[in-house]
């Protein structure tokens, strides 16, 4: 026996002894985030090729990179972000240890001014991330480092607040998949027409956030693959900047299926969403929509996901009926404070329906006799005080009802019919599981129905139970 425990120290002993000083190792992963390393660990014992695959770097206090950072390190995934790193203080041989290994890598968040030469020796990176940098221009980009890693990039992202200029070097990425703008300059409000120009028929993903853009760049039209737009939180957008012609809407089948056009000022749904014969899920949160017309959103009707939080609403706008196959809902951080008995019947389809930290205090007794396919329904933080009633009209019943951070009042009189509704959910073989706290009393909704109900005189005499049998 004390052999055993004195081997299991010894391999304890050695296994941390492997791992550098100030970072962890476990599952593959070697974490040397937020340890104030102001050098690279040395990795030389770690046995990285057969034991580790991700490196994590961040929240350090690296400021150099040279020839021997990597040595004996071949991981697959380094992140770097959130460092001191300078470009004139990497190494052209920096990554020499990665060459045919690194397939991710993040410089994000650093004193980067201009693509390090380093990057040209990787041979296998296919994802990149140099955002929030101090590169300013577009030679911040060089034509070779660019042409160099072209035919492996597949996911590129960068942008800053000081960026002055498009980087057009980026056509060198010609099997470029996935591409993440995360601010730009404020004087950049225009992109030209050939900002996308080398992965014009490649690119999948686009997301361009955090900019003074004034429109939805036309060159997006040329995007034949485009399958996911996030825009979000250009704010000099406005209504007048989601231009048809900026869409890719000429190419057959049509892609374009996810649409994000969050915080873009926009006080309407844009026209240019009738067109997208694709859309399946769309997002407009964080836009103050005065008035949703039947005339602006008539003809969306392949959307099945829509999103509408913080965007200033006081009812659930009629106008959402025209959204014919319409299965998922949010309208959270709204000002809704009722559901009447007509706001969703024409929603038929609809399967999840979420209002959190809104100002919902009253559902009508009828409000969701018309969702039949209604599997979620998501009311945490809200004004409610009872369990809605409208749950008993609804056939079959839904899965989940949340009602955590509720102060739901507890009591026989507002809670017999759900101990009633609850059985029959449970007898239909659609149990339906109520979430929250009560309010009146130090229990869970669930628990008072199942605990305390039974004991209530209405129940007794719906139930039949001595000694409030009237048969």
């Amino acid at each position: 026996m004390m052999r055993l425990i004195l081997l299991s120290a010894l391999i304890s002993v050695v296994a941390s002894a492997s791992c550098p000083t100030g970072c962890s190792c476990r599952n593959r992963y070697v974490d040397c985030s937020g340890r104030r390393h102001t050098t690279m660990p040395d990795f030389s014992s770690l046995g990285v090729a057969s034991n580790y695959d991700t490196l994590d770097m961040r929240n350090n206090n690296l400021t150099t990179l040279d020839n021997a950072s990597f040595v004996g390190a071949p991981f697959e995934t380094v992140y770097l972000s959130h460092n001191n790193l300078a470009d004139r203080f990497i190494s052209a041989g920096a990554f020499e240890g990665l060459v045919d290994s690194v397939k991710i890598l993040d410089l994000g968040f650093n004193n980067i001014q201009k693509l390090p030469t380093a990057l040209k020796e990787l041979n296998m990176v296919e994802e990149l991330d140099v955002s929030h940098n101090p590169m300013r221009f577009s030679n911040s980009f060089p034509a070779d480092i660019m042409r160099a890693m072209g035919d492996t990039i597949t996911a590129f992202t960068f942008g800053n607040n000081q960026l002055v200029s498009w980087p057009e070097s980026l056509n060198h990425f010609v099997q470029l998949q996935k591409l993440h703008v995360d601010q730009l300059g404020s004087f950049m409000q225009v992109l030209t027409p050939e900002a996308f120009h080398g992965f014009e028929t490649t690119l999948l993903y686009l997301k361009i956030e955090n900019t003074n853009l004034i429109a939805v760049p036309i060159g997006i039209s040329k995007l034949k693959n485009l399958e996911e737009l996030h825009f979000d939180d250009n704010p000099q957008i406005t209504d007048k900047g989601v231009l048809i012609q900026s869409f890719p809407l000429k190419f057959e089948p049509p892609k374009l299926r996810i649409v994000s056009l969050d915080g873009d000022g926009l006080t309407k749904f844009p026209p240019v969403l009738k067109y997208l014969r694709a859309l399946d899920k769309l997002s407009l949160d964080r836009n103050l929509l005065d008035f949703l017309s039947d005339a602006s959103i008539e003809g969306n009707v392949t959307a099945t996901e829509l999103s509408l939080v913080n965007c200033g609403l006081d009812r659930i706008p009629g106008a959402l009926s025209d959204l014919h196959y319409l299965t998922h809902l949010d309208l959270s951080q709204n000002d809704i404070k009722t559901i009447e008995h007509n706001d969703l019947e024409n929603l038929p389809t609809l399967e999840q329906l979420v209002i959190q930290n809104a100002s919902l205090e009253y559902i009508s007794n009828n409000a969701f006799a018309a969702l039949h396919h209604l599997v979620s329904l998501d009311l945490r933080l809200t004004n409610l005080k009872q369990v809605p009633i409208a749950l008993n009209l609804m056939h079959p019943c839904p899965a989940k009802v949340d009602l955590i951070g509720n102060k739901v009042d507890c009591m026989c009189e507002t809670l017999v019919w759900l101990a009633t509704k609850t059985e029959w959910c449970q007898a239909q073989g659609s149990p339906m599981d109520i979430t929250g706290d009560c309010d009146t009393i130090d229990s869970t909704v669930k628990n008072y129905v199942a605990k305390y109900i039974p004991n209530c005189p209405q129940y007794k005499v719906d139930h039949n139970i001595a000694p409030y049998n009237h048969g």
